[in-house]
């Protein structure tokens, strides 16, 4: 089985009269976003499998932009097929490196 990354960014609530980003930034920040994480995710678990069950982790980054707020909350979700190599993921995702 091969690494699973989904996306779900979105944004959430009305623009102030003069926003900081305009919708084409918008989607340029998501994009940017994608290729970050992404890229650092497939970096870091692109033959990565549980030894027991030989499944790879899946991923679910899922994002709101808040325009009233004008901040982003970005939050991930991990999905793996026993308790163990979800704590094998959880240690490499929160490496630097």
């Amino acid at each position: 089985m091969s690494l699973h990354i989904e996306f779900d960014l979105s944004i959430d609530g009305d623009a102030p009269a003069e926003p900081f980003l305009d919708r084409f930034e918008l989607e340029q920040m998501f994009a940017g976003a994608r290729r970050s994480i992404g890229g650092d995710l497939r970096r870091k678990f692109a033959d990565f499998v549980c030894a027991e069950h030989a499944e790879a982790p899946k991923f679910k980054i899922s994002g709101v932009y808040d325009n009233s707020m004008e901040e982003m909350d970005i939050q991930y979700h991990v999905d793996t097929c026993c308790q163990r190599f979800l704590m094998r993921v959880m240690q490499i995702l929160n490496q630097r490196n």
